[in-house]
């Protein structure tokens, strides 16, 4: 995949390109790393089918990490296709992690990177408030 530069803009357009990314994807709970694998295998029974004519075929996804260690996981035929579409949505995830990488690189060499949003605040109460209190009210009446 050639990483190239995006093309000469503003930095507005540049950020509301980069904001426009996310909306693009699909959801993150459909991604999925690794090759989908089709191949026949024999079951080893001298009466099957398999020993003198096609293998049984069988669907797998084998994914390898670092190290060199591999995994490999059978996949149903009913869910080859869910499984695959999951795989391509995970080549569109890392492509628009490239696209918004790039727009940050051009904000940068522009100078023009926007200052965080502000934090939001934390919904729980500070100490000393809500339930604290009606604890320490608890008990015998003085």
């Amino acid at each position: 995949m050639k990483h190239t530069a995006p093309p000469a803009q503003s930095p507005a357009a540049l950020l509301r390109r980069r904001h426009t990314v996310p909306k693009t994807l699909p959801p993150l709970e459909e991604v999925l790393r690794g090759s989908l694998l089709r191949r026949e295998i024999r079951c080893g029974k001298p009466t099957c089918r398999c020993a003198t004519g096609a293998g049984h075929p069988i669907v797998y996804v084998t994914v390898t990490f670092p190290g060199g260690r591999t995994q490999q996981v059978t996949v149903p035929r009913d869910l080859a296709r869910t499984v695959q579409r999951w795989i391509g949505n995970y080549g569109r995830w890392w492509q628009a992690i490239e696209a918004v990488s790039a727009i940050n690189r051009r904000l940068l060499q522009l100078r023009e990177i926007p200052s965080a949003p502000p934090r939001r605040r934390a919904r729980h109460a500070p100490p000393g408030s809500g339930r604290s209190r009606a604890r320490r009210r608890r008990g015998p009446p003085r």
